[in-house]
């Protein structure tokens, strides 16, 4: 058991570093001496554990969409309205992007360009997604909380919205208060941005 217990520990740790050599320099430019040093292991030991810097990359990618997913819905009752589900998504997006910057940088910016397995791996996640997103709108129509519109055109758009944020987070290290801001989204998806008792142009 301690064996065991020991082999996972030094996998995470594997991982751990990856993580950080992979979102600083780029999958491409990523050497396995450098995760290997950043680790504080010899590089023979990072084989024993990954065939390849693609596998490598790949069970990375895994668990970092799997903790998105959780953060992306944690929260959610069926009870819930659809401003309270479009708040919990939008807040848990936010949240994650803050607290896993290098996750972060990695699911967004280099899955289009390592390996078409993965890049297609990793387009079947956003397809999943959007779906799951796309259901709460069509089941907002059927409950009468919005107006019926074309569902998927919305899904996109709001992916867009969520898309653009990680950016100026990771990138930019833009310091947000993400339950504040998801309420401030939320609002403007709701209710849009015009005033709400807009006076009467004068003829």
């Amino acid at each position: 058991m301690a064996t065991g217990n020991m082999r996972e520990s030094k996998r995470e740790l594997i991982m751990a570093a990856a993580i950080q050599v992979f979102s600083h320099k780029g999958y491409h430019q990523s050497k396995m001496e450098e995760i290997a040093v950043e680790a504080g292991i010899g590089k023979g030991t990072i084989y024993e554990y990954f065939p390849s810097k693609l596998q490598l990359l790949q069970e990375i990618m895994e668990q970092s969409f799997h903790l998105y997913d959780h953060c992306f819905g944690m929260g959610i009752s069926p009870a819930f309205s659809l401003e309270e589900r479009i708040k919990v998504l939008v807040q848990g997006h936010l949240q994650f992007c803050q607290d896993n910057k290098d996750l972060t940088r990695i699911i967004f910016l280099d899955t289009d360009v390592i390996d078409e397995e993965l890049r297609k791996w990793a387009w079947q996640k956003r397809v999943e997604k959007e779906q799951r997103l796309q259901q709460f709108f069509e089941t907002a129509i059927k409950r009468g909380e919005m107006k019926p519109v074309d569902t998927r055109l919305l899904t996109v758009m709001v992916g867009g919205i969520l898309m653009s944020f990680w950016a100026p987070i990771v990138v930019g290290n833009w310091q947000i208060q993400a339950e504040s801001a998801a309420q401030q989204i939320t609002d403007i998806l709701m209710r849009g941005i015009g005033l709400d008792d807009e006076p009467h142009q004068q003829a």
